[in-house]
């Protein structure tokens, strides 16, 4: 398969730029930036979102919730205890009460210091990433028809990317259900990888996200990884709890060439990582041996 010459994301004239790669299937790496993290500031923050704008970062990728009064805001947790200086689920907190809250710095937890970012709203979010970053919802099948929505009324099509694990027929019947229909990535691992020739054929995703335990799971097999690539862009997740074979974060900050270099040796071409500026730099280096 014909990869085309690596342009950095910095080389980018705009999102426009961006997503016209990203439409394309066949660029070899962009930075996903997990919860947004570019930096000392909260995940899933404003502040968060503006520094990979800064960076260009172009692939944020962020948690959904809903609140008791049915608003959806952006949080990993379905709590508030560990960023926030506060404790309750969110499902039992109004949107009112969830906003006088305050974010901890970068993860929170315990003895993490306040600071003056808020809990942001979806709405909010996509309207800040509008010509800016495509957003990968997580957590946030089940809020699929609001997103729809929001979506519309902002006018962020091309800003979001929504995903699951669930039957292609469920995916296939929700998408093809609305006059225009929102991006979409799929899970996909040893226990589905029968779906894929179905998943190609009926939904075309701009993207697949792919979990493994081991480097022998058939999902990272060549023949696999190539039917892959010649139809979509492959995500993997280069997060130390991520389910990649030990190809982690971690590793690569003390052995690039074994962490991502790995993932874009196979072209693995979206890598959702907590080190964003850190993995484009190195993607220069593999460039250049490549």
């Amino acid at each position: 398969m014909a990869i085309q010459q690596y342009k950095p994301l910095s080389g980018f004239k705009n999102f426009t730029d961006f997503f016209s790669a990203l439409a394309s299937k066949s660029h070899p790496f962009f930075a996903a930036a997990h919860r947004g993290i570019c930096g000392n500031v909260p995940e899933n923050s404003i502040k968060a979102f503006q520094e990979c704008f800064r960076q260009n970062v172009y692939i944020i990728e962020i948690d959904i919730q809903r609140s008791k009064d049915g608003h959806l805001i952006v949080m990993h947790d379905i709590t508030v205890n560990r960023m926030t200086n506060s404790e309750g689920r969110i499902s039992e907190l109004t949107l009112e009460q969830l906003q006088k809250l305050f974010l901890k710095e970068k993860s929170g937890g315990i003895g993490a210091k306040l600071t003056n970012e808020k809990i942001p709203t979806l709405k909010e979010v996509l309207l800040l990433a509008k010509g800016r970053a495509l957003l990968n919802l997580d957590k946030a099948w089940e809020y699929r028809e609001e997103i729809y929505d929001l979506v519309e009324e902002t006018g962020t099509f091309d800003h979001v990317l929504l995903k699951s694990g669930e039957p292609i027929a469920k995916v296939a019947a929700f998408l093809h259900s609305k006059p225009k229909p929102l991006h979409y990535m799929h899970k996909l691992q040893d226990r589905n990888l029968q779906e894929l020739d179905e998943l190609i054929t009926r939904i075309s995703p701009l993207a697949i996200e792919i979990l493994f335990a081991y480097e022998t799971d058939e999902v990272v097999s060549k023949p696999v990884l190539a039917k892959m690539r010649s139809a979509s862009n492959v995500w993997v997740n280069a997060l130390d709890n991520g389910e990649n074979a030990h190809h982690t974060d971690s590793l690569s900050l003390l052995e690039p060439d074994k962490g991502w270099g790995w993932f874009l040796d196979q072209h693995m071409n979206i890598i959702q990582t907590d080190y964003a500026a850190e993995i484009m730099e190195y993607a220069e280096r593999w460039k250049s041996k490549a």
